[in-house]
């Protein structure tokens, strides 16, 4: 018996390192995607003057902002690659292929040649490696979370998607305190150069994470579905979703959409809505979003100790209530250009996303195994493609067209209306197992 104790002690020890690691490897692709993202919304103005001809200061801002909505054109594509490498070959073989491409088109931006130097080709280079972001991302954000959550206890599931949530927020955090570093050293030459540094950082990171995820083993789940799974029949994810779970998938679009449009219209737009509605210079606009975004991190996981505890369906119909009811007065919150009444608003748009966020442990476990990682990513990427990619341009075209500083918010709250029956569909999947 003194033998097999401190053996007991060792495996669980040995457990718990590897969830850790498991944890940490999906966390930081996810990680380099929305530093990705953030990045591009927070460099939109220097992208706009380096990538576009000069003169025309309303033409570069739409047209980088349409750059950034085009990256997602390439999302579902992307989705349906990874997806089936990810129901077929195994999660942890996507997730690696997918944060190399992310890795090398950050880093191509940062050293493309701007409009002075190549003329046209200057935007369309920016363009492809933003297509190629996109593609990447297809699968990255669904791919880890079915990763985590597989290989989480079956009592902790929200708890690990809530940590790996916690990296987008991270992302940003990441993101934006790197442009403020880049900024206090390069000073007025940033927007002529200085840009350019987070951009090649983001690449590094990202092979970081591709050495982290090729330590770690694939889903106990998926393992086991494997072993289930005759060889003379292959797993066909698209078409058992298509036969089997078109309800699902409906419901699912409309989810993303909510939550696509409501995230990057935050992280995409806020920074060019906090200048223009509220008079905020760049710097104190980067500050207070990146304050905001600390503060939602321990929300998010205090949301996931509940969810785990007393269930999903409540965050859920609370956060598409909220993003109904809420978004329209944070806006005019916004627009006094008070510094306490903005940081308010801001915290009430974070709260919405983040019990929107809690829902997604739902509906990734109203999946069979074989085709979840294909189930998540579809929707989740057409969604945002649609909704979510141009929440920046078509918010900036809805202020420059009607001259409303709040026709941002009241398009925001009319998508979520239409959402809202899809929505309360969404059923309780705690207790719910996973391997079916």
């Amino acid at each position: 018996m003194s033998r097999s104790a401190p053996s007991a002690t060792a495996a669980v020890t040995a457990a718990s390192k590897s969830r850790r690691t498991v944890l940490f490897a999906s966390s930081i692709g996810n990680f380099v995607e929305w530093f990705d993202f953030t990045l591009y919304g927070y460099t939109a103005a220097a992208l706009a003057a380096t990538f576009f001809p000069a003169g025309n200061h309303v033409a570069g801002l739409v047209g980088a902002f349409a750059v950034y909505g085009v990256a997602f054109v390439a999302r579902p594509l992307g989705a349906i690659v990874f997806g089936r490498i990810g129901d077929r070959r195994g999660r942890r073989t996507s997730l690696g292929i997918s944060i190399v491409l992310m890795g090398a088109a950050t880093a191509a931006i940062g050293v493309i040649p701007g409009w002075a130097q190549i003329g046209v080709a200057a935007p369309i280079l920016l363009l492809l490696c933003r297509l190629l972001q996109g593609f990447s991302a297809g699968g990255e954000y669904t791919g880890a979370m079915a990763f985590s959550v597989e290989h989480a206890p079956d009592d902790r599931r929200a708890w690990y998607l809530a940590l790996v949530g916690s990296s987008t927020w991270l992302g940003t955090i990441g993101a934006t305190g790197v442009v403020l570093a880049f900024q206090a050293m390069t000073g007025a030459g940033f927007a002529g150069g200085g840009w350019r540094g987070p951009f090649l950082l983001g690449g590094v990171i990202a092979l970081v994470g591709l050495v982290l995820r090729m330590r770690v083993d694939e889903t106990p789940v998926f393992k086991a579905m494997q072993a289930q799974q005759p060889a003379e029949r292959p797993v066909r994810p698209f078409r058992e979703l298509l036969r089997g779970h078109g309800r699902t998938l409906l419901i699912l679009f409309a989810y993303f959409a909510v939550l696509g449009l409501f995230t990057h219209s935050f992280l995409g737009y806020m920074p060019t809505y906090l200048e223009q509605a509220a008079g905020f210079p760049a710097s104190s606009v980067l500050w207070i979003l990146t304050i905001v975004n600390v503060l939602s991190i321990p929300v998010g996981l205090v949301l996931a100790v509940l969810a785990d505890r007393h269930g999903r369906r409540i965050q859920l119909r609370l956060g598409a209530v909220a993003a109904i009811v809420l978004v329209l007065p944070a806006y005019l919150l916004v627009g006094t250009g008070n510094l306490a009444a903005v940081v308010a608003a801001l915290l009430v748009l974070l709260l919405a996303v983040n019990l929107l966020s809690a829902g997604a442990i739902s509906v990734l476990e109203l999946y069979p195994t074989k085709v979840r990682f294909s189930g998540m990513a579809l929707p989740y990427n057409v969604a945002y493609a649609i909704f979510g990619g141009t929440a920046p341009l078509f918010s900036q075209l809805l202020v420059d067209g009607t001259g409303n500083l709040l026709s941002p918010a009241i398009y925001a709250s009319v998508v979520a209306v239409l959402a809202l029956p899809l929505l309360l569909r969404i059923p309780e999947t705690r207790g719910t197992s996973l391997l079916r």
